[in-house]
């Protein structure tokens, strides 16, 4: 059932969504009213993340939002991942971290500039009745949703590893610091943000933190005790916590993304971990569609409608991704052998798109050294022409044919010699006689991340070496990246 056109619109909610929506929906409907709530609280965080392909996309239409001074933003091009002391540069990224709180103040301030937006200052507890469409852009933890949740059929679930976003007055280099005290890995997100400070997000598994007497500390007694255990990352600089406490990522899924004339943007109908350094591009993407569907039909109804059409299918790729980012990150957090390149490969190809042949593309250097350090030595060979021995079989190639039966592998050699592998499903506790590698089965669903991750998982716990077990042979391309990231040794198919 249609009504009359937009001519006054409610958003709440005064972060990215919330101005952009106000912004483009002043740009191109020039007669509509608009009011736009501003919360008096603040979201956490001390720094949002943009790419380079996205500031200019931004730039295009709305120049004056990325009109900063030069203290509130920092770019760059490479990445360092610090594991065990060893600094291993990867890089091609194009990526620039800003201030959320200029950036928030900047495009709050241009919408609140523009003639056909009212800004009002306050914490909305009622969905304003007076406008033709309401949009919720109020974040996450949006109370107006929640009250609407059957509606929206939202659902919230939370991630296993806790984390702690915080600030450092300093500019450190863009980058991933494991440190491993013992109970297991502290795994750091760091990027500058601004000319003096930087984002610094620790993420850990919640044993972990409670080994180290971290898990329960009030936040300044834990800033203090964090800032200590980094002090040479930080050279001596303090942290400031951005959140109260450790709390798990709440990933926020919502089957409907409008009731009649209220619709959601931004993190109130979908969050993103915050390793994907996505979550304000998508946000801001969704109030741009939102204002640009409004200004195409005159239901509102049908522009809400064609808005989700076109921006769920997004969403739901990018929860797709970040899910599986989630879950490498929850794998590392949890311990395990680390490999140095073979790591920093691991991180940079969770996503499907960074596969072996674009990775080597990009960054040429770092996937030469990555591969060099699996073979022993530099090397032109791709990973699957890297030799292996296994049991008494030479290997001249890493995806092979196996026997099965009976919960074993057979793994023939050129040469007449033979391996025997054991089919398992977790990494043996004890010594296995006769066994000369280990066989896992790859999940049938998910992205690489998931699909290999009782192989990584098993590999990084023993000496044996472990044979993905897939049903069909793998392009080559997708082979190479599982080896170069130590998520397996070999390929196998039937």
């Amino acid at each position: 059932m249609s009504g009359p056109p937009v001519r006054s619109v409610a958003v709440v909610g005064a972060g990215p969504a919330g101005a952009f929506c106000a912004l483009e929906l002043a740009r191109l409907l020039p007669d509509t009213a608009i009011d736009l709530y501003d919360r008096n609280d603040r979201g956490p965080g001390a720094g949002i993340v943009l790419s380079d392909e996205f500031a200019g996309r931004l730039r295009a239409d709305h120049p004056d939002t990325l009109k900063l001074p030069e203290s509130a933003y920092a770019a760059w091009d490479k990445t360092v991942t610090v594991i065990d002391g060893e600094r291993i540069e990867s890089g091609a990224f194009g990526m620039s971290g800003i201030s959320r709180q200029v950036f928030h103040a900047q495009v709050r301030e241009l919408a609140a500039r523009t003639a056909q937006v009212r800004l009002i200052e306050g914490t909305v507890t009622d969905l304003p009745q007076q406008a033709d469409l309401v949009v919720l852009a109020d974040g996450a933890g949006s109370e107006l949703r929640r009250r609407r949740a059957g509606r929206f059929a939202t659902s919230v679930s939370a991630g296993r590893t806790r984390y702690l976003w915080m600030s450092t007055p300093s500019v450190l280099e863009p980058c991933f610091l494991l440190k491993d005290l013992g109970p297991g890995p502290l795994v750091v997100h760091a990027y500058p943000h601004a000319a003096d400070e930087s984002t610094f997000i620790i993420e850990a598994d919640p044993d972990t933190l409670s080994a180290l007497g971290l898990l329960d500390l009030p936040a300044a007694e834990a800033e203090l005790k964090l800032a200590a255990l980094f002090s040479s990352e930080l050279r001596g600089a303090p942290l400031k916590a951005r959140t109260a406490r450790w709390q798990p990522f709440r990933t926020v899924v919502n089957r409907h993304w409008a009731d009649g004339r209220t619709v959601l943007a931004g993190d109130a109908a979908h969050t993103v971990h915050f390793s994907t350094g996505s979550g304000t591009a998508l946000a801001i993407d969704d109030a741009l569609c939102l204002a640009r569907c409004i200004a195409a039909h005159d239901d509102p109804l049908q522009a809400v409608a064609a808005y989700e059409s076109i921006r769920r299918p997004v969403a739901e790729q990018a929860q797709t991704e970040a899910a599986e980012s989630t879950a490498w990150f929850e794998q590392l957090c949890r311990g395990g052998r680390l490999e140095g390149h073979q790591t920093v490969f691991a991180l940079r190809s969770r996503r499907a798109l960074n596969t072996y042949s674009r990775l080597r593309e990009r960054d040429p250097e770092f996937v030469a050294r990555t591969v060099a350090r699996l073979a022993g030595h530099p090397t032109d060979a791709e990973p699957l022409d890297v030799p292996l021995t296994v049991g008494r079989v030479r290997l001249d190639h890493r995806q092979v044919k196996v026997e099965r039966s009976d919960g074993r592998c057979v793994l023939h050699g050129a040469d007449g010699t033979r391996a025997v592998g054991l089919l398992v499903d977790r990494a043996p506790d004890r010594a296995l006689p006769g066994i000369d590698f280990l066989a896992v089965r790859a999940r049938p669903e998910g992205g690489r991340v998931t699909r290999c991750a009782a192989a990584a998982r098993i590999r990084s716990a023993t000496a044996l070496p472990v044979a993905l077990l897939v049903d069909e042979e793998l392009p080559r391309d997708e082979a190479n990246t599982l080896i170069a990231s130590a998520r397996t040794d070999l390929v196998a198919v039937p």
